[in-house]
């Protein structure tokens, strides 16, 4: 299994760059390859395409999401990553709601923040510090 940098599959998704695109494409369709894509390569590509392509939260969410369907792709937990894309959808930071997700998934009861759009998504769950 090969494990892929942010900088890949930023080249694959936007195609912005011609020449590491077809490196991504060709690495990508490797007859019997699979590619390990982390937690952390996901919430960077978010904010990449956020940021700095000026991708929509829906747009970012309907690629993640298709990225899940390529056989060969292997990611920490599709379910946890399904949820987040939920959530993103509704208009939360992907980086937050993967932060929530693996607090409860290690049976934390609450989460502390000061980030208020974190208490808005999670209100039930994330709490700011008095």
């Amino acid at each position: 299994m090969t494990g892929l940098d942010t900088n890949v599959l930023v080249r694959y998704l936007t195609e912005d760059d011609a020449g590491q695109f077809q490196a991504a494409l060709r690495l990508l369709n490797r007859k019997g390859a699979e590619f390990h894509i982390p937690d952390l390569v996901l919430v960077e590509a978010d904010w990449v395409l956020a940021s700095i392509y000026q991708w929509s939260c829906e747009e970012i969410a309907e690629t993640l999401a298709r990225l899940l369907t390529i056989h060969n792709l292997v990611f920490e937990d599709e379910s946890r990553i399904r949820g987040a894309l939920r959530i993103l959808r509704a208009g939360a930071d992907l980086a937050d709601a993967l932060i929530a997700a693996r607090c409860q998934e290690n049976e934390c009861r609450e989460l502390a923040t000061f980030d208020k759009g974190m208490v808005k998504h999670f209100p039930n769950f994330a709490f700011v510090p008095k």
